[in-house]
């Protein structure tokens, strides 16, 4: 795999995890819930599962569903 490659995995994957964090803690400071996160706040409450995590996974599979659409090249 190129060099190049593997640092844009990298920062993706590291973007995603900022972003999950941050909607976590906004979530948990009580300023309410985006209608981007309702899906997994969601899942997280009927399943009783770890907010964080199930933000991380769904988004994870928003990715891979994305490159599945778009075929990978």
């Amino acid at each position: 795999m190129n060099k190049q490659i593997s640092y844009r995995i990298f920062f993706y994957v590291l973007g995603l995890l900022i972003l999950a964090l941050g909607l976590t803690l906004n979530t948990k400071a009580g300023l309410g819930v985006s209608p981007i996160i309702s899906v997994s706040y969601s899942v997280a409450q009927i399943f009783g599962l770890n907010f964080g995590n199930t933000t991380m996974f769904l988004y994870c599979v928003f990715v891979l569903a994305q490159l599945v659409l778009h075929g990978i090249q």
